[in-house]
């Protein structure tokens, strides 16, 4: 342990204010109890970091890397109490800060969108979530996973009931258990548009009011709370539910100063829907379009970092345009397309723009026209049932955008048994056709692999059972996998098969598992009919 000067100890990177004076010069009351112990865990971490974790076997490096995850969910609980008890005491504006966020800036040195999200959620967890709040402080979820069960509560209906908000945490924080905060968001929308179809009025009337995927509930309680708190509040609670995939899936390496401009536009957008959310359509909904944004930020370096937001039908559209043109693309030497995921979909975007402005043509995928696919169960097609529409990419689809939709559509329909498995609609040919591709995505939803969340346009069929070896093109001798995985399968000792249910699941070789046992992908299984009661 070293000592730094102006009562700070430090281990290694790991530093702690000595409370023997405060930073005013002015003696302090002696250490209590959670200042003791934070100067425990510094000399604990100070003596992990001096320790070589190549010592370990595999088996002790796994609970090591296990471990400090769930110690650090822990610690960020810990955090999230101290933030919500500065804001509540008004402790930044007596350290002559003009907020909790500003005192976290100057003082942690955070970005400006950083320090708002973690007054934010630590103020849902101390209040409305405190459910997420126990997970967490057990170690249980991840601090990723809290922040957007905290944001996707924040957006829920104003109209439905306790019992509705309290169930829909409870699902959220059942599902943080196996989904990465990308999945999570996806799942925190499909729960909201169940909830806006869900008829919550006394007399009667189609809660569509609060419809539109990605739109903000009127009247909601964080928003009371943030106009009516103290002055340590942050004027924005934080990002919206969109941020954490962004976070979750894309690698960002903007500087701060482009990131405080994404922020920006962000709230200039907020600021400016609030008009174009109120315009209703012919059926007294909202226009699902009213959320899109696009802007554009120039930065020092000449380049311009795009920011905005879709609802699930244009998102989807334009994901389906750009699905052709962002596939790996390799050199006619053979060599593989060394670009990423992101790279591939920028360049998509400048060759769809080219090509349209060039030629007004639309590029095709699979060998047809780039179109919208929906997924929706036969009885909320016709109006009876509250399940809710999805589009290929895995977001809900508002109902007022599916009734217009299915004006002009091609409908097909796909049976399927009661744990969402298709009917057999086998075939003898060695291709895999149209309309059994298209109950494999529904039963799949995507690459079946274990942890992959690649989506079905971007999976290849798969024969369980080889042509060669008589295996029948039929559903269950099928599933969908990317092509990554689809290698790995054939190569590295992967084995399938199905389950009770029917649905694939994965046996990994002996030096993955001694045991042999057989894994599911979470995010290829069918969420239940219900995920909230309706009353």
């Amino acid at each position: 342990m070293g000592s730094t000067g102006g009562g700070v100890e430090s281990y290694g990177s790991f530093m702690v204010i000595d409370v023997d004076e405060d930073v005013d010069g002015a003696p302090a009351a002696p250490p209590g109890d959670m200042l003791s112990r934070l100067l425990v865990i510094g000399e604990q971490v100070g003596g992990l970091l001096a320790d070589e974790p190549w010592r370990l076997s595999d088996g002790a490096l796994a609970q090591l890397i296990e471990g400090v995850h769930q110690v650090g969910s822990r610690l960020t609980a810990v955090r999230g109490q101290a933030l919500a008890d500065a804001f509540s005491r008004g402790f930044a504006v007596r350290q002559g800060a003009a907020d909790l966020p500003g005192w976290l800036r100057e003082r942690l040195v955070l970005a400006p969108t950083e320090a708002r999200r973690q007054v934010a959620v630590a103020r849902d967890l101390d209040g409305p979530c405190q459910l997420t709040g126990q997970a967490l402080a057990a170690g249980e979820i991840g601090a990723d996973q809290a922040r957007v069960i905290c944001e996707a509560m924040r957006v829920l209906p104003g109209g439905i009931s306790t019992q509705q908000r309290a169930a829909a945490e409870r699902v959220l924080v059942e599902y943080a258990h196996t989904f990465d905060p990308y999945q999570l968001v996806k799942l925190a929308a499909r729960l909201r548009e169940q909830l806006t179809m869900v008829d919550t009025s006394p007399g009667g009337e189609d809660p569509a009011a609060d419809a539109g995927s990605g739109g903000r509930g009127k009247g909601h309680d964080s928003d009371k709370r943030d106009a009516n708190g103290p002055g340590d509040g942050s004027a924005s609670p934080g990002a919206d539910a969109d941020s954490a995939v962004n976070d979750a899936a894309v690698n960002d390496t903007a500087g701060s100063d482009a990131a405080a401009g994404g922020e920006d536009a962000r709230r200039a957008g907020s600021d400016g829907r609030a008009g174009e959310g109120s315009r209703q359509d012919e059926a007294g909904s909202p226009d699902p379009a009213a959320v899109r944004r696009l802007s554009f930020t120039d930065t020092p370096q000449g380049t311009t970092l795009i920011y905005g937001e879709l609802d699930a039908e244009g998102a989807a559209l334009l994901r389906s345009a750009l699905d052709g043109l962002a596939a790996p693309q390799p050199a006619e030497n053979g060599t593989p397309d060394r670009r990423g995921s992101a790279r591939r979909r920028a360049d998509a975007l400048i060759e769809l723009v080219s090509r349209a402005v060039g030629a007004g043509a639309v590029p095709a995928s699979g060998g047809i026209r780039p179109q919208l696919v929906v997924t929706v169960p036969w009885a909320t097609l016709v109006e009876r049932g509250v399940e809710v529409a999805e589009t290929s990419w895995g977001l809900p689809l508002p109902r007022g955008a599916l009734r217009r939709l299915s004006c002009d559509a091609e409908v097909v329909r796909i049976l399927v048994d009661p744990h969402g498995v298709p009917l057999d609609v086998g075939r003898t040919t060695r291709t895999i056709p149209p309309a059994l591709r298209r109950a494999l995505a529904v039963r799949d939803r995507g690459c079946v692999f274990p942890g992959c969340d690649r989506p079905p346009s971007w999976c290849e069929g798969h024969h369980v059972i080889h042509w060669l070896f008589s295996g029948v093109t039929a559903l269950h001798n099928l599933v969908l996998l990317c092509g990554d995985h689809h290698r790995r399968v054939h190569h590295d000792g992967w084995d399938i098969t199905f389950d009770e249910h029917q649905r694939p699941q994965l046996i990994p070789p002996y030096r993955v598992d001694p045991h042999r046992r057989p894994r599911h992908n979470p995010y290829s299984q069918p969420f239940p009919d219900r995920l909230l009661p309706t009353r």
